[in-house]
C-alpha cells in the first residue's frame, strides 16, 4: 500500500495542472493508474509487478525515478494523440496556417512531454550517481527548452516557405525561384539551429566569440570565392521579382534577338532566328537594356514601303492598296490583327517617284517573314491587275 499511494501521490502531482483525479489499484501483480480528464476522457497506465523486485525495499530514489520515467511517457503519448485530433481538426479547415502550426508543434512538444519527467527522475537517481551531478544542473532542463523552442521555429519556417512558397514559386514559368525557395529552408534551418546551439553554448561558458568570428571569416571567403556566382544569382532573383521578359517572349538584349527559353540561377538562354543558342550570364542582363517585342502585347508593327511612279494618281494608289489591306485583315486574320487598323501614307517623294508606306499589326512576333510575303505578292498581282507599274 505504500508502494501504491507512492505512485499515485507522484502522477497526482505531475497531473494536477490537468487531471482532475488519479487513482491507482494492485491486482494480481499488476499496478494500474487512471487518470480522468473532464467527464468522459480517462486514459489507463497498467505496471507490471512480475519479476522485479519489491517496490517496498527499494531505495526511495529509485521509486521515484520509475515514477517519473513512467508519468513521462505516458504523458508523451498523450500529447501525441491530442496532436492526432489537432491535426485532424486542421484539415477540416480552408487555411493551411493551422496544419503548419499543429505540424511544428507536434514532435517537439511529445519529445518535451518525456523531457521534463525524465529531468526530474534524473534529479532523484542523481544522489546514486554523484558523478554525474551535472546532469542535475537548471542549465540541462533549460538546453531542452531552447532545442524543443529552436526545432519548433525551425520547422514551422521550413514548412511555411515550403507551402507558401512553393504555391508563389509555381505562378511562373520559370524554375529558378522554386529553387530560390529551397536555398531559403535550408539557410533559415541552419542560421536557426546555429543560433539555438550558440544560446546552449553560452549557459555553460562557452566562448562563442571565436566560433561567430570563424562563421564570418568562412562566409567572406566564400563569397569572396563565389562572386560571380552570387552577383548572377542576384540578377537571376532580379529577373524574377521585376520580370523584364519571360520564357517564350522575344527579346533583344546586347544585339542579340531571339526567343527566351530558359532562366536559369546563373544565365538566361535565348534561341536566335538564325536558330543559334546565345548564354547570357544573368548579371549582365540586370545591367543591360532590354527590348521585349512581346510587351505589353505580342502584336508587332510590319511597315512595307510601295514606290511608284508620278504617273500613277495618288488617290488611286491609296485607295487599291486600302482594298489590299482590308482583304488581307479579312482573308488572314490568323497572322494580322484587326486592331490597330492598316494605315498607308505617302512618306517620301524622290525626283521621279513617290514612296506609299503600308503599316499592318502582327498578332504575334513570329509572323513577320509570312505577312512580307503575304503582302508583297498581294500589291504585284493586284497592280498588275491594275495596270500600275512599280518603281
Amino acid at each position: 500500500m505504500r508502494v501504491q499511494s507512492q505512485v499515485e501521490e507522484h502522477l497526482t502531482m505531475f497531473f494536477s495542472s490537468s487531471w482532475t483525479d488519479v487513482q491507482s489499484q494492485i491486482a494480481g501483480g499488476r499496478l494500474r493508474f487512471t487518470a480522468s480528464f473532464g467527464r468522459d476522457v480517462q486514459w489507463h497506465l497498467n505496471l507490471h509487478l512480475h519479476g522485479v523486485p519489491t517496490l517496498s525495499c527499494m531505495d526511495p530514489a529509485i521509486i521515484d525515478t520509475i515514477m517519473f520515467l513512467a508519468a513521462g511517457i505516458f504523458a508523451a503519448v498523450v500529447v501525441h494523440f491530442v496532436f492526432v485530433f489537432l491535426k485532424k481538426q486542421a484539415e477540416k479547415t480552408e487555411t493551411m496556417m493551422d496544419d503548419l502550426v499543429v505540424h511544428s508543434l507536434a514532435a517537439p512538444l511529445t519529445l518535451l512531454a518525456f523531457f521534463v519527467p525524465f529531468f526530474f527522475a534524473i534529479n532523484h537517481l542523481i544522489d546514486l550517481f554523484p558523478q554525474y551531478q551535472w546532469i542535475s544542473d537548471a542549465n540541462f532542463l533549460l538546453s531542452g527548452y531552447i532545442l524543443a523552442g529552436t526545432w519548433i521555429v525551425a520547422t514551422f519556417l521550413d514548412e511555411f516557405l515550403r507551402i507558401y512558397g512553393k504555391a508563389l514559386a509555381e505562378t511562373t514559368e520559370t524554375d529558378l525561384d522554386d529553387r530560390i525557395v529551397d536555398i531559403l529552408q535550408k539557410i533559415g534551418k541552419y542560421i536557426i539551429w546555429f543560433t539555438g546551439i550558440l544560446y546552449i553554448m553560452t549557459l555553460y561558458n562557452i566562448n562563442i566569440t571565436p566560433l561567430i568570428a570563424g562563421a564570418g571569416i568562412i562566409g567572406i571567403a566564400i563569397a569572396l570565392a563565389a562572386q560571380d556566382l552570387f552577383s548572377n544569382f542576384f540578377g537571376g532573383a532580379v529577373i524574377i521579382t521585376d520580370q523584364p521578359f519571360k520564357v517564350g517572349d522575344r527579346v533583344l538584349i546586347n544585339d542579340v534577338l531571339g526567343d527566351v527559353i530558359h532562366i536559369g540561377p546563373r544565365s538566361t538562354r535565348i534561341i536566335t532566328l538564325d536558330s543559334d543558342v546565345v548564354t547570357i550570364p544573368n548579371t549582365k542582363i540586370a545591367t543591360s537594356v532590354v527590348h521585349n517585342y512581346s510587351l505589353p502585347n505580342p502584336q508587332v508593327r510590319i511597315q512595307i514601303p510601295v514606290t511608284v511612279s508620278y504617273s500613277v494618281d495618288i488617290a488611286q494608289i491609296k485607295n487599291v492598296l486600302g482594298e489590299i489591306c482590308d482583304e488581307a485583315v479579312k482573308n488572314r486574320p490568323d497572322i494580322i490583327a484587326k486592331d490597330p487598323h492598316p494605315t498607308i501614307y505617302l512618306m517620301k517623294m524622290d525626283k521621279s517617284t513617290m514612296t506609299f508606306q503600308i503599316t499592318v499589326y502582327a498578332s504575334g512576333f513570329l509572323y513577320n517573314t509570312i505577312i512580307l510575303d503575304y503582302m508583297n505578292v498581294q500589291i504585284v498581282e493586284r497592280f498588275r491587275k491594275e495596270a500600275i507599274l512599280l518603281s
